[in-house]
């Protein structure tokens, strides 16, 4: 996985959601331009090798590997050659990348809309000032005096991440204007802006390479 050119942690958590941490340590071993078997994986895994082919079909159903087989001529058996599919893998975590881009930029456009107020317990919630309003700036909770709330410092954590999903996401073609302003709202739409834009890019690339 690591000759491939994408965040590792979110490809881990991909492949975790379809199969948790023996869907990830035998991803690990899987290359996208080596081929493997899975006798082998099972022996580097240190797992029985119907799990390994458990887990390996559950990354063939979501696409992220694929494989080829050959009759051993000796036993009759099937051999199968696994490998990774890296513009799958790749399509994933665009998409992965692109989900947490529209939920943080939500809420970060959530916390600046708003002016929040809170009690001193740190387990009762804030409260919008309109909220804050009608409770006569009581906390329904505990009774606390609810106070102006500076969410400042999660405007700015939001921002610093907002800012850095959405630089990914450009890199990776994708149109996140047309991504903030709902027009890509299928994620295979965003998968086609940014297969698009790599199109654009290498025939660009072609252009300037025949001058």
């Amino acid at each position: 996985m690591s000759t491939l050119d994408t965040d590792y942690n979110l490809l881990e958590s991909v492949v975790r959601e379809i199969g948790g941490d023996e869907a990830v340590k035998v991803a690990s071993l899987l290359d996208p331009t080596e081929e493997t078997t899975d006798e082998a994986i099972a022996a580097s895994a240190d797992m029985k090798l119907n799990a390994v082919r458990k887990v390996l079909y559950r990354l063939y159903d979501a696409r992220l590997a694929e494989f080829r087989r050959i009759r051993d001529k000796s036993t009759g058996w099937f051999i199968y050659f696994w490998r990774l599919k890296p513009n799958r893998v790749e399509e994933l975590v665009i998409s992965r990348k692109a989900t947490v881009y529209r939920k943080l930029k939500t809420r970060l456009d959530y916390e600046k809309k708003y002016h929040f107020f809170k009690c001193d317990q740190e387990y009762c919630p804030r409260y919008t000032f309109d909220e804050a309003m009608e409770n006569n700036f009581r906390c329904p909770e505990c009774g606390g005096e609810l106070r102006a709330f500076d969410n400042s410092e999660i405007i700015k954590r939001l921002s610093k991440k907002v800012k850095e999903l959405r630089k990914s996401l450009e890199e990776s073609g994708v149109d996140v204007d047309a991504l903030d302003n709902g027009v890509l709202e299928d994620i295979n739409q965003i998968i086609a802006s940014s297969k698009m834009a790599a199109a654009a890019n290498g025939s660009g690339n072609a252009d300037q390479s025949s001058k």
